[in-house]
């Protein structure tokens, strides 16, 4: 491979020609999504704006229709107050218990 070769082991090289090293390449596509995310409007987020996005993100919601993503919030809600009613009388009745 000649020296002046514009292409490098992970298949980028700048417009001189001049190789990148990987160390280069992660710190680039780093930048390049940060910015990214600077385009998107994530930064400008407020804290519970931010919460909203990333819960979408992380339970892959973002890529539903409306009413599923509502059905699917819903049935979450149900479940949390099964969870939180049910824990509270569990709680109430220890507590009773030990107590007297």
């Amino acid at each position: 491979m000649a020296k002046n070769s514009s292409f490098s082991l992970c298949g980028l090289a700048n417009p001189k020609g001049a190789l990148y090293s990987r160390s280069n390449h992660r710190n680039r596509n780093f930048r390049d999504r940060r910015r990214r995310i600077h385009w998107l409007g994530v930064r400008d987020m407020n804290w519970v704006q931010r919460k909203i996005y990333l819960y979408n993100v992380t339970f892959g919601l973002y890529m539903l229709d409306w009413w599923e993503r509502y059905l699917f919030n819903t049935l979450v809600i149900v479940l949390m107050w099964f969870v939180f009613y049910n824990s509270s009388r569990y709680v109430t009745e220890f507590y009773k218990r030990h107590l007297s």
